[in-house]
């Protein structure tokens, strides 16, 4: 009997160990088949920002079987207006390659259980699966940035390379 609940208090203390990374074994390579954006989920909504130019944002819905549905809001994040169509028109946007990468978004996000990631491929990119934390877990791809979040005490370097928020 002593043996077996020591195996589970063993087992129990191991699992703590185990990060959201290596847990759902992320692989960064899939997370850049993601074009540099901010992308989320929000109550159903699914919305990718412009995040070079920070000049606007897209909004989609979510069919019954889980799949994106068309456009069906645009912000103008320069002039704050919400026109639909002006605003596609005035940035010339492609609504239906972000209408593919919001899917892509979405599929990589049920596979590692996100509700929001940035992707800047030369920088860094960094996800939550919590609201409210924007970078839970970061890696980083510049020697600069690296020294950042190492000196930075809210964070810790995991094994795997990645930076997890020690904020819990």
């Amino acid at each position: 009997m002593k043996k077996i609940i020591i195996f589970l208090l063993l087992l129990n203390i191991s699992c703590d160990d185990i990060n959201h990374i290596d847990k759902y074994a992320i692989i960064v390579d899939s997370l850049k088949t993601l074009p540099d954006n901010f992308y989320g989920y929000r109550k159903g909504s699914i919305y990718i920002e412009d995040s070079e130019f920070k000049k606007y944002r897209l909004w989609f819905r979510l069919d019954d079987s889980g799949k994106i549905k068309s456009v069906f809001r645009v912000d103008d994040l320069k002039n704050y207006k919400e026109d639909l169509n002006s605003v596609i028109k005035n940035y010339n946007i492609d609504t239906l390659e972000f209408k593919e990468n919001a899917q892509k978004f979405i599929d990589l996000s049920r596979k590692y259980k996100f509700g929001h990631i940035n992707i800047d491929k030369k920088n860094k990119i960094y996800f939550s699966y919590r609201d409210g934390l924007s970078e839970q877990y970061v890696m980083v791809f510049t020697d600069s940035l690296k020294r950042k979040y190492s000196n930075d005490k809210q964070f810790k370097l995991l094994k795997n390379g990645w930076f997890e928020n020690a904020e819990k």
